[in-house]
Formats: structure tokens, C-alpha cells, sequence
């Protein structure tokens, strides 16, 4: 989906911090930021003179700085913000963000007013809503032509949950006093049960949602197939929940008590006991995956935590969270890839073979979550590949410690340090080519060793490492 929330302008922005901050130097010369960028030398200035008045205006401006130095551009930043953190400002204080924030907490009266409020014209006022519109229209909302919020219920309870939860995270301080004393009086009542609940930010903000939304009294969840677990009404969480909702909402009994099912439903997404993980759905997906894994023995990974595991994720992006790629900022899965290749290639082959309208909102925080939820078990379940190393430098014992050292700072391998070569060393780390008669891998590195030869070590760390995931000759 396109996030049309933020213009092109800030995207463009935003692009170029990431590219520096992903540099090791944080810096990067004009001509290569162009072309990776597609974009001429003087909108890249142009941009960067942009940026940092923006940076002003956020106040981050002492945080993170662009600067110019002769050919290159440079990125001072230092350990309290990031480009994510970035975009957030630039989402929370888009044009569009603002006005769609107005629509729905139903303070827009009309375009004339709102204009004269902001300081715009008719004309822009019109662009920010067809960006809106656009951005609605993705997901069936609609806007009608006083501006109201129109479509199926719970994707509008959905699109503004995850919204709202990607900006604001863990602050209120988006909502009115009299809604947050509500909801903090619901989390007091809830604690006994769920002593971490204080920290379910996403739950928070659903909640939140609903009290705005049910002021509209027509806007009450009324699902015809209700999706989570049979929850007893003896239960206490659940007389808990419906106390609170019967002294809070004015509706009618089964309005009232359909969402209070769906208050419980949200918390499925912390608490695997309310959800229900017996669906036909769930298990049709699970058996998918599963049989993608059965392909590889090896990795222990098809027994009743793995069905367990993934029926959870699988539920909550299939029911409870079916819009949660809109809290998703720029990843890079790469550590994922390189440390779990095998299970990185099962998941991401089950998100590719997904049809297009499956998971359709959803589909990129599946993947993530599959790939930390069978890591942690791949972790636990299977004994870890040590990847058995020899260093020899000509420079000496105390050198070849320094190295090894330095080696260790990759702490997500398993490695083991051999002082001579053997059957089993997968790895020779030298300025000199060795005479062996073992069929070890190779590298020869300078002394001391260049960013290339760290670079060299990783790619061929990655690939041993692959390699003995797949056979599982030694452990």
C-alpha cells in the first residue's frame, strides 16, 4: 500500500537521511547520492538546506544535522534520535495528518473554515483531502462530502489504531483528559489479570479509538462473525471488562456486550488464551508453512510450540490486526537473512506464494514476525553451528589474539577459535597464504585489516554459517 500521509517532498527527505545513516562514515558524496536517488545536484542542496530548518522546527536540530563539506554530505548524529524518529515529527505534523486528525475526532466544520483556521486556500485545503481520500480509498474508508468518516467499522477502528499507535506509541497526548481517566481506570481494573498491562500500547490506543468512535452512536461493533475465543462471562477479566463498559458506553445490551468481545479480541494480540487458534483459516495458513519446513529436517521446527507459535501470528494478523502494516517504518531484514537464511527463504517464499488479497495490510509485518517468532525457536530448539576459525598473521601470537578479539564482536555466531588447521576448520584468517592440506576456506587480510576485509569476513562468515544450516555435517 502507499502511505500517502507524507508528500513526496518528505519522503524524498527522508530518503537522504537514511542513506547517510546508513553509511558507516554517515557521510556520502553528492554525485553517488544523486544517482541512487534520481535526483539532481541542486534539489539534493536544495534538500538539505530543507531538512535542516525542518530539524529546527522539530527541535531535533541539536540531535542531527546535515552539513556540506566540498563534494560530500555528512550526517552529524548523535545517540538519542534516528531517521525513524524523524519521520515521525514529519508524519505528526504533515498537512495531512492534521486535517485527517481533525476529521476524525469530528472537530471539521468545512473547507472554507478549516482554510481560514490554517492559513490556506480553498484549493490546497481540496489537494490535502483527495491525498486523504486517496489514502482512505485503500483500505474501503471513504470520506463523504462533509468530510465523515464512511465504511465498515472496525477498518476504521483498525486504520486509525494502527495510525495513531506508529505516531503517538506510548503518549496520550493525543486524547481528551476524560477519555484517559476512562481507559486508565479500565487498565486498574485489568491488572490483576494481566499484571503488564500498562505496556500494551497498542491496545491502549484501540481503546482510546472506540470511546471516540462510540460517541457517534451509530458507530458501534457490531461483527457478524466473531472471531476470538469463547471467552466464559464468569470469567473475571471478562466481568471486569463488561462493569467497566456498562458504566462507560450508553448503548444497547448487545451493543455493549459486542464490544466488550471486542475489547477482549484486541488483547489477543498480547495474550495468546484469547484467541482462537482451532480456526479453519489458521490451520489451512499454519499447514502451509509447516509443510515448507518439513523440507528441511534439520531445523527441528514442526512440533507443538511451532503450531502453536505461528496459529498466534497468524491469528492476529488475519483477525485482530489485518491493517498493522500501516505502523511499519523502512526495515532492513539483512540480520534476519544472514543469521536464519534458511527459515528467512521458508518465510519469505509463504509471504510471496500468499494470493494478493490475503493478508492484504499485513502481509510485511507477517513476515517479520514469522522470522522472530521460529528464530527465537530455531534458538532454543537447535544446538547452536560453531564455526570453527584459525588466525595466523605473521606478525605473531599477540597480533593473531588482537584479531580474534576484534572477530568476536560478532556475537550472533557461534565461533570457536582453532590454533591449528584441522578437518573441522571452516575458516582461515591470514596475510599469508597457509600450506594445508585441508580444504578450509580462505581470507587474506591486510594488517591491519581495511573496512573491505571486515566486509570480505562477514559475507564468508554468513556463507559458512549457511552452509551448516543446511547440512548439519558438524555441530
Amino acid at each position: 500500500m502507499d502511505f500517502l500521509l507524507l508528500d513526496e517532498r518528505a519522503n524524498l527527505k527522508l530518503s537522504i537521511i537514511r542513506k547517510l545513516e546508513q553509511q558507516f562514515s554517515f557521510s556520502e558524496r553528492k554525485d553517488v547520492l544523486c544517482e541512487e536517488l534520481n535526483i539532481s545536484q541542486y534539489l539534493l542542496e536544495h534538500s538539505i538546506l530543507e531538512i535542516n530548518e525542518d530539524l529546527k522546527r522539530f527541535e531535533l536540530i541539536e540531535r542531527i544535522e546535515l552539513i556540506e563539506q566540498s563534494n560530500e554530505i555528512v550526517l552529524f548524529q548523535d545517540a538519542q534520535v534516528s531517521s525513524s524518529v524523524v519521520e515521525e515529527k514529519y508524519l505528526k505534523f504533515s498537512l495531512e495528518f492534521t486535517l485527517l486528525r481533525t476529521i476524525f475526532f469530528n472537530q471539521f466544520t468545512s473547507i472554507k473554515k478549516y482554510g481560514e483556521k490554517q492559513g490556506m486556500s480553498r484549493t490546497v485545503v481540496y489537494k490535502i483531502i483527495d491525498r486523504i481520500r486517496k489514502e482512505l480509498a485503500q483500505y474501503d474508508i471513504k470520506l463523504s462530502k462533509k468530510c465523515q468518516l464512511v465504511g465498515n467499522e472496525m477498518k476504521i477502528r483498525q486504520y486509525f489504531n494502527m495510525l495513531l499507535y506508529r505516531i503517538y506509541k506510548d503518549s496520550d497526548e493525543l486524547y481528551n483528559q476524560s477519555d484517559i481517566l476512562s481507559v486508565n481506570e479500565l487498565l486498574a481494573t485489568i491488572k490483576p489479570y494481566c499484571e503488564e498491562i500498562n505496556t500494551f500500547y497498542l491496545f491502549k490506543h484501540y481503546l482510546f479509538v472506540f470511546l471516540e468512535r462510540v460517541r457517534r452512536t451509530p458507530n458501534y461493533f457490531l461483527p457478524n462473525d466473531f472471531q476470538t475465543a469463547d471467552f466464559a462471562k464468569e470469567n473475571g477479566i471478562y466481568q471486569a471488562i463488561a462493569q467497566w463498559s456498562n458504566q462507560t458506553l450508553n448503548g444497547t445490551n448487545r451493543e455493549i456486550e459486542a464490544e466488550v468481545k471486542g475489547i477482549l479480541s484486541q488483547l489477543s494480540v498480547y495474550r495468546i488464551e484469547f484467541c482462537n487458534l482451532e480456526n479453519k483459516g489458521v490451520q489451512t495458513y499454519q499447514m502451509q508453512l509447516k509443510q515448507k519446513f518439513l523440507r528441511y529436517p534439520q531445523l527441528k521446527l514442526a512440533g507443538a510450540e511451532f503450531c502453536n507459535d505461528v496459529n498466534w501470528v497468524i491469528y492476529q494478523h488475519l483477525f485482530i490486526s489485518p491493517l498493522i502494516d500501516i505502523t511499519l517504518r523502512v526495515m532492513d531484514l539483512e540480520f534476519f537473512h544472514e543469521r536464519y537464511p534458511i527459515i528467512f527463504d521458508i518465510c519469505h517464499t509463504f509471504i510471496c506464494q500468499l494470493k494478493e488479497e490475503e493478508f492484504r495490510y499485513s502481509k510485511k509485518s507477517l513476515f517479520l514476525n514469522l522470522l522472530l517468532v521460529l528464530s527465537q525457536q530455531y534458538d532454543k530448539e537447535s544446538e547452536t553451528n560453531t564455526i570453527n576459525i584459525h588466525v595466523s598473521f605473521t606478525q605473531g601470537e599477540k597480533y593473531n589474539q588482537f584479531i580474534q578479539a576484534q572477530i568476536q564482536i560478532f556475537d550472533s555466531f557461534s565461533i570457536n577459535f582453532q590454533p591449528v588447521v584441522r578437518p573441522d576448520t571452516d575458516l582461515i584468517i591470514s596475510d599469508y597464504h597457509l600450506k594445508t592440506t585441508f580444504s578450509a576456506r580462505t581470507l587474506i587480510w591486510l594488517a591491519p585489516p581495511r573496512a573491505s576485509d571486515w566486509r570480505n569476513f562477514g559475507n564468508e562468515i554468513v556463507q559458512v554459517n549457511r552452509n551448516l544450516q543446511l547440512n548439519k555435517k558438524r555441530i
